[in-house]
């Protein structure tokens, strides 16, 4: 790859989408590990198996971002054995834990190898030492490769510890921090953000009509149509007022500097928000195939727990953005709460009347939203 140089405001490629849908195909399926009953061990295996391909998600956004403004054939390649190996990943999802531990990791280190090539071609124009491309890339990939020859439970010690590698060197920039403030282009990152979110909705309303297609009876017609109400009422906030909210505050970021801000708003919070959806979307399935009856305890804290997510990482960009906390308190702390309230119901009542009580909590947060909205605008 060569280096050549962002062009501030250019839009996503052909490419990057491409590379988005096996994404939220690898997506799809961590989202079936939480169908039915899922426990506090699926969760952990759920939010493991996500950070994996979120990292490399946030890896392939970054290095388009500063290096891919002009696709070359070497760029396609590179992407395509990235989508290769996310791939191979979401194949070997099933029988991660198991029997396909061992091309799980292979997938997990190819990726990494492939996104340091561009760091290390580019080092002197970015100002990093060789060293650390090798150490944030190298490292985690030997890690992944190490694992396949270490035994349960210390394997999955390696998978953690070649992630949390990832996470952790994002905290300390240092001298390349100057050059990313001008180099990164926001609106593209803006982007990338928003057609992923959009993917990843799409995906839940694929899980509903696939459960419905299996269970194709009145109350479960009843609980997809109750579903698809709360992901478009979850998609009309985040397309409303969220994505302008995102676009104006990443280049309030960038005029202060704030290079870290950007980092949060762009790679660690939308994992929040991704999960979100992700494990409403998988509960929205299970009520689907379960209506007419209870949903089970661990659907019902899932969904919660989706909204809830869903909220916070709302929240906190528009906090990180510099957002007047009198502004996002209409809505944000019942965004999280409420949701919660689920729960407690569940064990009352059936999956439909929690999916329709889902709903109404959404449609409240919506309404709060929306009327603090106009408020904002009638003072401005």
């Amino acid at each position: 790859m060569t280096q050549t140089s962002a062009h501030m405001g250019r839009r996503v490629h052909w490419l990057e989408l491409f590379f988005d849908l096996v994404i939220v195909a690898y997506i799809g399926q961590i989202a079936h590990t939480m169908h039915g009953d899922p426990s506090w061990m699926d969760a952990v295996a759920f939010v493991g198996f996500l950070a994996a391909a979120w990292w490399a998600w946030v890896n392939a956004t970054l290095t388009m971002n500063l290096f891919g403004a002009r696709i070359t054939a070497s760029i396609w390649i590179s992407v395509t054995i990235a989508m290769l190996s996310i791939g191979v990943m979401a194949a070997a999802i099933p029988d991660a834990l198991g029997d396909r531990a061992g091309a799980f990791a292979i997938g997990n280190a190819v990726i990494r190898v492939i996104w340091a090539v561009p760091w290390l071609m580019n080092r002197r124009t970015i100002g990093s030492p060789w060293w650390r491309s090798i150490l944030y890339c190298g490292v985690p990939a030997a890690l992944w490769l190490v694992s396949i020859a270490v035994a349960p439970p210390w394997q999955y010690a390696l998978w953690a510890a070649a992630v949390a590698v990832e996470v952790v060197l994002l905290i300390f920039l240092n001298g390349e921090q100057a050059w990313l403030r001008e180099a990164l282009d926001v609106d593209h990152l803006a982007e990338r953000v928003g057609l992923l979110v959009v993917i990843v909705f799409g995906e839940s309303i694929l899980t509903t009509i696939a459960e419905l297609d299996a269970h194709w009876m009145p109350m479960s017609g009843l609980s997809a149509i109750l579903g698809f109400a709360a992901v478009s009422m979850l998609a009309w906030f985040y397309f409303t007022y969220a994505t302008s909210s995102v676009e104006s505050g990443l280049k309030r970021l960038q005029l202060r500097g704030s290079v870290g801000g950007l980092r949060d708003t762009v790679m660690y919070l939308p994992f929040l928000l991704v999960a979100g959806i992700t494990l409403f979307a998988s509960t929205l399935g299970t009520a689907v195939a379960d209506a007419g009856h209870h949903l089970p305890p661990g659907a019902a804290i899932s969904l919660s727990a989706g909204i809830s997510l869903f909220f916070i990482a709302s929240t906190a960009e528009s906090l990180r953005y510099s957002s007047p906390w009198r502004t996002i308190a209409a809505w944000g702390p019942a965004g999280i709460l409420l949701p919660w309230t689920l729960v407690p119901l569940s064990a009352h009542a059936n999956a439909e009347a929690v999916v329709a009580a889902s709903a109404g909590v959404i449609a409240l947060v919506l309404a709060a939203i929306a009327i603090n909205a106009r408020r904002v605008r009638e003072r401005g």
